[in-house]
């Protein structure tokens, strides 16, 4: 049978207040022991609410991201994920009722992938506008 952590605390507090009853008249030994019996069973009571504080304290929560949308994660890639982007476009204006639109070629790719953030971001804009205006 595996006892709890705190057990030895209460055989220590137990003999120390046993020492303290013992000792009757000297005052000196009775006060000692009945302080140490007393901490003892202190820490045996407020052990597991230090520990449950100090998991509380350790929790962080993640922040939250939705990796759900494929578009998403490859836009804050960055740079490496803009090829994929282009693609995931141009696989949508196909899907819009014109599959015989070609696919953005190399060149142009690598050109949109050197791009500034603020003007890929831009054009990304623009072709989900016209994509959305095919729909209407």
């Amino acid at each position: 049978m595996s006892l709890p952590r705190g057990w030895p605390l209460l055989g220590l507090a137990g003999v120390a207040i046993g020492l303290a009853i013992y000792a009757g008249p000297n005052q000196g030994v009775a006060t000692a022991g009945a302080l140490v019996g007393l901490v003892a069973i202190a820490i045996f009571v407020l052990g597991p609410a230090r520990h449950a504080a100090v998991d509380l304290r350790s929790a962080t929560l993640p922040r939250p991201v939705d990796l759900s949308s494929p578009f998403e994660v490859s836009l804050r890639a960055g740079r490496s994920g803009r090829s994929e982007v282009v693609a995931m476009l141009d696989e949508l204006e196909r899907r819009t009722g014109r599959p015989e639109l070609p696919t953005t070629p190399a060149l142009e790719v690598v050109r949109l992938r050197a791009l500034p953030r603020v003007e890929f971001r831009e054009y990304v804009r623009e072709r989900l506008d016209g994509i959305d205006g095919a729909y209407r």
